[in-house]
Formats: C-alpha cells, structure tokens, sequence
C-alpha cells in the first residue's frame, strides 16, 4: 500500500474498545481513540495501565471483549490479515533467528513481506546504516547485544515502508546515543507521512517524537492532546526548584520544587523566602503526568491534582 494517503485520512479508529481477561482483569475500559494519517501519537501511563494490551488490539494480537478497531478503514477484527498487512510492529519482547546474520535476517523478512530481492537487499542496506548496524551487519544475531537486537526489531517493523507503525517501547534497552539514532530515522519516516503510535516510559521521547500525547491509567484514556494543550489544562503552570533547608537556607536539604499559577506568583514566593539559588520553569510534561496517575516515572507518589476539563 502506498503512503499517499491524505493527512485527514483516519490510520486508526478504534471505538469503545473493552478488553476482559478471564481472571477478572478489566486491562481496557470504553477507550475511544483515533489516528490521522502522518500522526506520530505517544501512550504514556505506569505499569500495568492498558498500554500493551491496547497496543495488541489494534495490531490484531488480542482479540476486544468488546468495540470495534479500523485500520485505513478496514475492520481490523472481522479482517486481522488484511489489517496487519498495513502495519509495521514492533513488540516489548519477540524472538529473532541467532543463526542468521543480521543482513540476512533483514533481507529474509523483507521478502515475508513480500519485498522483491532487490528491493529487500536495498531497504536492508538503508536501515543497516540508519540503525548503526553496519559493523554488525555480517554477525550472527545471537552474538548481539539486546540493545543491537531491540533495533534489528525496529528495522523489521520499518521493512516494506508501512503506512502504520505500531511501536511497543521500541527503545527500551538502547543507550542515549542509539535512542537518538531510532529517533532520527523515525522523525524521517513521520515526515513522509506514516502514522506511528508508540508507547514509551521516557517522556523526552514523547517531547521528541509526538504530535500528540494519550495517557492511559486503570486501562481508559484520561487525557489526549498535544504536549501545549496538555501543558495548559495543568492547574499550577509554573515551578521553583531549589534547594531547601532551615529558615536561613544554611542547613540545605533534598531539592523541593514549589507549584504556581502563575509566573508573577513564583517571583513572589523567591522574594518572600530569600531563595538565592533556584530555578523558574513551565511545568514539564513530568508534571503532567504526576497530575495525571499521581506517581512520579520511578513509581513514588502520594497522589495527584486532575487536570482541568
């Protein structure tokens, strides 16, 4: 399928989609949820949120309790196989061939998707270089690093040029600079208009990537927007962060951060507490996101303010 489709083409559109396990566990609750054609979306929210179940839905893994989930129009239920052929997927966890070399591992799923020959050797040559592969390209994958293997993943869900990709934490595991490589070649795939929605636990990674941002708690969507929309509907938009300590500042303490509704209200609180070493910024999508689930990304928290509606 070509990616000619138009920015107000719909990629996905999934309609109050429930998903029940057997034991009891409601992983999905009524979400509502849809992608534009070219739309780079990140799923944010803690563990155990809904975010891979919901991933696996739309990519046809799981099968909904109830709703319905269209891929460029096509019901992705009724029709998994014609839904996925549309897709490019990169999983949490999935198996590789070890014995094969990275090229040939490349070029072999290339063709499964049925890329000719020449084509397959050609978009593997690409992604080789893209994904800091090259020196690899001859090494068994068995003998790679899981960090070499996470991206050899990501190149197979980039194989073909899908107009859709679905990308299940695809950096975890890489180091800094290879992160920014995936973010790289991923920013160029967005630019000829592939839809992709990831999910991800590092938030400069959803500042980087996304157009938008849906955070998932307790398996619903509790807020959907770009990184500014999100940032205005949080309640106190300004931060002070310094360092405190007894009421002279002499016997100094773990950082505290202070929250203000506005910027004139943060100059104030300096003024009044004789602060001479701090820092006045936006509220971060951090922020938001502790407003959101009430818990900081390492799992502490006491619980959160809501955003406003």
């Amino acid at each position: 399928m070509s990616q000619s489709k138009t920015s107000n083409t719909i990629a996905v559109r999934v309609s109050n989609l429930v998903k029940h396990y057997q034991n009891g566990t409601q992983a999905n609750r009524d979400i509502n949820f849809t992608a534009s054609s070219g739309e780079a979306i990140a799923i944010l929210g803690p563990n155990g949120a809904g975010k891979t179940t919901f991933l696996r839905q739309i990519t046809t893994e799981l099968k909904p309790t109830g709703g319905t989930i269209e891929i460029f129009g096509i019901d992705a239920i009724a029709n998994p196989v014609a839904a996925k052929q549309l897709m490019g997927i990169t999983p949490q966890e999935a198996g590789v061939f070890e014995t094969l070399s990275v090229r040939q591992h490349l070029e072999l799923f290339g063709k499964l998707k049925g890329l000719k020959k020449v084509e397959a050797r050609m978009q593997t040559g690409e992604l080789l270089d893209a994904l800091e592969l090259t020196e690899q390209a001859n090494k068994p994958v068995g003998a790679l690093s899981g960090g070499q293997r996470r991206r050899i993943l990501i190149g197979l869900a980039l194989l073909g040029r899908p107009p859709l990709l679905i990308l299940d934490e695809p950096t975890t595991g890489l180091d800094p600079a290879s992160r920014r490589s995936v973010w790289k070649l991923l920013q160029k795939v967005i630019k000829t208009g592939t839809t992709v929605i990831f999910s991800t636990h590092y938030l400069e990674e959803a500042e980087h990537l996304s157009q938008r941002i849906s955070f998932i708690n307790a398996g619903k969507i509790i807020a959907d927007g770009s990184l500014s929309e999100l940032r205005a509907r949080f309640p106190q938009r300004y931060k002070i962060s310094f360092l405190a300590g007894d009421a002279n500042f002499t016997h100094l303490n773990a950082p505290s951060v202070e929250y203000f509704d506005s910027f004139s209200e943060a100059q104030d609180y300096v003024a009044e507490q004789n602060v001479s070493e701090y820092q006045i910024s936006a509220a971060s999508l951090e922020d938001v996101y502790f407003s959101l689930v009430g818990e900081h990304l390492n799992g502490n928290g006491d619980g959160g303010n809501a955003l406003k509606k």
